[in-house]
């Protein structure tokens, strides 16, 4: 059991020295709002989409196609439990400040956080069942998660749910998965050294959005520490629990703990500023988050290695 929580805490501990970095380069000035934008659409376009299609690169098997299926079915039932769990459970005196608190208890950074750490400790196959989870996970933010932050169901688009970068690159990675086409080298090469940003961009993204965190704003409200004790502990706990009820062992639990146990979703902070809602609350609560996370995920995920 310590060996799994000491492999996973490394794993966390160099994922935070780059968050570091980004730190300093945001308190230093050498990286700023336009930079940190910049980097999130080029993570959000490019760098995403490339790691997705690398992921699903490989034979199309039984065995490997059955455990992704149970994954995802799995992932949908761990996000609408999440959803119930907090709704039922997480309540604030400001209704604006509910409905951020609400989204990132429910919505974790399984792709900034999750992916990373899932080829850290599984390899490419780690980030291929960690997409199930992104897959429910993209459509319920486009979805219910525009509605929790604005109130609005007319804000609502299929098409935006269709058509967001998520989704497109899910569907082009699947496709070539299912159709059994397998990238020539040529091709498949810079796709992979840009996929291999995939660790380090959003770790300094997060960084940024650190050093600008307005850390004594979160720490003074009671329902962030709740909605902390919910996203890090209790809801990783759940999903923990969920996946041993179906059976579901071995890589795939590791990986699907991994992005339930992250921190709370980066998107949290644009639809907050898309929206007009309290964007530099939503970007403490992240980062203060995140980085109790460097506590939390090496037990949760540690935990799940041992079972595994």
């Amino acid at each position: 059991m310590i060996t799994q929580f000491l492999t996973v805490g490394q794993q966390v501990f160099i994922l935070f020295s780059i968050i570091l970095v980004g730190v300093i380069l945001g308190k230093t000035h050498l990286m700023n709002e336009h930079v940190s934008m910049g980097l999130s659409n080029l993570m959000i376009y490019v760098v995403s989409p490339c790691a997705l299609v690398v992921a699903f690169q490989r034979p199309l098997e039984e065995s490997t196609f059955f455990s992704f299926c149970m994954a995802l079915l799995a992932s949908t039932l761990i996000q609408i439990a999440f959803i119930l769990v907090t709704r039922l459970l997480l309540r604030d005196r400001d209704p604006q400040r509910q409905r951020i608190l609400q989204f990132g208890t429910v919505f974790s950074n399984s792709g900034y956080m999750g992916y990373p750490l899932q080829v850290a400790l599984l390899g490419t196959i780690g980030m291929f069942y960690g997409s199930a989870f992104v897959i429910p996970f993209t459509v319920l933010t486009w979805t219910y998660g525009i509605y929790l932050i604005t109130g609005d169901r007319s804000k609502l688009s299929f098409k935006k749910l269709l058509l967001n970068p998520g989704m497109i690159s899910v569907f082009i990675a699947m496709a070539l998965y299912l159709l059994r086409i397998s990238l020539p080298p040529l091709l498949l090469s810079p796709v992979n050294y840009i996929a291999q940003l995939n660790t380090s961009v959003p770790m300094l993204i997060i960084g940024y959005q650190l050093s600008q965190a307005d850390v004594r704003k979160v720490l003074k409200c009671r329902t962030a520490w709740f909605s902390a004790l919910l996203r890090l502990l209790i809801l990783p706990t759940l999903a923990l629990l969920i996946c041993l009820a179906m059976h579901i062992d071995g890589t795939v639990l590791i990986a699907l703990t991994i992005a339930a146990s992250a921190p709370p979703a980066a998107i949290l902070v644009m639809f907050s500023e898309k929206f007009g809602q309290d964007a530099r609350f939503s970007s403490s609560l992240v980062s203060i988050q995140t980085v109790f996370s460097i506590l939390t995920m090496p037990v949760i995920v540690g935990i799940a290695q041992y079972l595994a």
